[in-house]
């Protein structure tokens, strides 16, 4: 498609130049015209009817000698660039371009051959680097690492249940205590719970002793700055769980949550050597 728009093009350009040529060389075979005309218009004495006819006649001659002298040699050049041109557009023919049936018989690829290039391929794929005895060491050691921590998770959570069935023991029946040590134990789980109230012991426990039991619990659960556990937190629990108990108590006075009283029944227990331990006997 685009070799025949070049050969419009080309053909296109060469017509624009055959119709200049004709016009310039006519143009000036007017010109040339003149001559002869005046020539004859003075052998007839000057008159001007001769010069005319002369005029026309000469333009005549010299506008066919123009066509006859133009029109043949432009007629045989074009002629002969055309021909090499579409020589050189034309495609080669289609039978010289295919192999012949014997040069396809030996270009064929023997099975042989391809299951030898396909050794060499899976020869040079990059083979998955074994894993050594190092990468199962480091396996090992996030593993056991993180069951640890499931593992010690665990044991905080039993020694937090036993010790407040224990220390709480003396003060309700054993349904109502398994109720409120499960709403601790909730807490102890969840920094943001927020505890069912629970009255009908004050007059037995005061502020003192649930703010003890607050802290004794939350400070082996990690309380601080940055820590699961802050004081607001723990204030918002006790005030939530204990309404009775703080009736009439302002946050400010609750602050202090390891303040003392000569009066208290359950006093401050500050974790053991291991962080964890509670200082209550164990069960035999």
């Amino acid at each position: 498609m685009k070799n025949s728009n070049e050969t419009s093009a080309i053909m296109h350009i060469n017509d624009k130049f055959k119709a200049s040529l004709y016009l310039l060389v006519s143009i000036a075979a007017v010109f040339i015209a003149i001559i002869p005309a005046r020539i004859c218009m003075g052998i007839f004495s000057g008159d001007k009817t001769i010069f005319l006819i002369a005029l026309v006649g000469n333009i005549g001659i010299f506008e066919v000698g123009v066509w006859i002298c133009l029109s043949g040699p432009l007629e045989i050049y074009q002629s002969f660039k055309g021909g090499n041109k579409k020589d050189e557009l034309s495609p080669a023919p289609v039978q010289e371009c295919l192999p012949e049936p014997s040069e396809l018989q030996e270009q064929t690829i023997l099975p042989e051959a391809v299951s030898q290039l396909s050794d060499d391929a899976q020869a040079t794929e990059p083979k998955a680097t074994p894993r050594t005895d190092l990468s199962v060491i480091y396996d090992k050691g996030y593993d056991d690492y993180h069951n640890n921590q499931s593992a010690k998770g665990k044991e905080i959570l039993a020694k937090i249940e036993a010790y407040i069935l224990y220390i709480l023991a003396p003060f309700m029946g054993k349904e109502d205590l398994y109720a409120l040590c499960g709403e601790f134990m909730a807490f102890a789980i969840d920094p943001l719970y927020k505890p069912k109230p629970w009255n009908g012991l004050k007059g037995t426990l005061s502020s003192f002793d649930v703010r003890h039991l607050t802290w004794n619990i939350s400070v082996r659960l990690g309380l601080g700055k940055g820590k699961p556990y802050s004081t607001e937190l723990c204030i918002d629990f006790i005030r939530t769980l204990f309404p009775d108990i703080c009736e009439g108590l302002d946050p400010s006075t609750l602050k202090n949550l390891r303040t003392t009283s000569p009066s208290e029944k359950i006093h401050i227990d500050a974790p053991g050597q291991d962080g964890l331990s509670f200082h209550i006997p164990e069960a035999a």
